[in-house]
């Protein structure tokens, strides 16, 4: 036997509100028939709930219910990010986004990048050489600002460098920033790429070799994803396993050849990833916190 939330009713059978998550009657398994936590203080409601308990019976009488209204203007979609009647506009969905603002954002360095390549346009080629990330303490004091810009340039030959960075990004970036939000997505990228170039230069030493690439902040984006939704299924060269053995397999590819002298930044790929295990674990923490608050509130 189960009782409803909101008159107290016990059947041997109810149902689950999906948005609160609270047991009701068929009576009130509406929103607009109880109090969802959407709206818990009633403000939109419309009308006064009164209940008048029925001694013996362990039911409840209600009065003087909300109007119907109170769903049409409970503000459900604004609140949870999402119109249910219509889409809207592309340039909104892209400026709403930090993921779709990087990729943009990456998409323009690139074109800097085969201009300076084709056109041999000093111009274009300062600019590039201006933002990438050299192994070299005394270079990276000189120019801090390129612990962030390199995540934003890729390698101006291989286009594949850039493509596979934007795809993984696109696949799981999206899908973090609807669970963390966009602020701290934004802060979990940034510091995932930066903690990515330290470990680059750490381990390569002063050598003058360059860094370029958003590969660090992604791998970052894959570890917390993996720690939130461990099961996730996904494709890793057309054969389907779950997220967190993608990551366990990356992880050993990047310890393995770390120093192999090969174009590959495996250090830097490394260090985002552990940054990204480390937010990905106090987000799920937080996440199941925000949960358990919401079903007994």
């Amino acid at each position: 036997m189960t009782r409803c939330q909101a008159c107290g009713k016990e059947e041997t059978a109810q149902s689950i509100c999906s948005v609160c998550g609270k047991t009701y009657c068929s009576d009130h398994i509406s929103r607009q028939n109880h109090n969802c936590f959407v709206d818990p203080r009633g403000v939109n409601m419309g009308g006064t709930r009164v209940y008048t308990k029925t001694y013996g019976s362990g039911a409840a009488k209600e009065t003087n219910p909300p109007k119907a209204d109170y769903y049409d203007n409970d503000q459900f979609e604004h609140r949870f990010g999402y119109t249910a009647t219509r889409s809207p506009p592309l340039w909104k969905k892209i400026i709403s986004s930090p993921t779709y603002i990087i990729i943009l954002i990456c998409a323009f360095m690139q074109m800097i990048a085969l201009g300076a390549v084709i056109f041999d346009n000093p111009i274009l080629i300062y600019i590039y050489n201006s933002m990438v990330l050299y192994s070299d303490w005394s270079y990276i004091i000189a120019r801090p600002w390129t612990l962030i810009t390199h995540m934003f340039l890729h390698s101006a030959t291989d286009i594949f460098h850039i493509l596979f960075n934007m795809i993984v990004l696109y696949s799981f970036g999206r899908y973090l920033e609807k669970l963390i939000g966009n602020k701290s997505f934004v802060m979990m990228y940034l510091i995932s790429g930066i903690v990515a170039a330290l470990g680059f230069v750490l381990i390569e030493g002063n050598t003058g070799v360059g860094l370029v690439g958003a590969s660090g902040a992604v791998f970052g984006v894959l570890g917390a994803v993996a720690v939130i939704n461990p099961n996730l299924q996904v494709l890793v060269f057309v054969i389907p396993m779950k997220i967190k053995y993608m990551v366990v397999l990356y992880a050993l590819i990047s310890v393995l050849f770390i120093g192999d002298g090969s174009m590959i930044a495996h250090a830097a790929h490394l260090s985002g990833l552990l940054v990204g295990l480390a937010f990905g674990y106090y987000y799920r923490n937080r996440l199941r916190n925000q949960m358990k608050q919401n079903y007994h509130s």
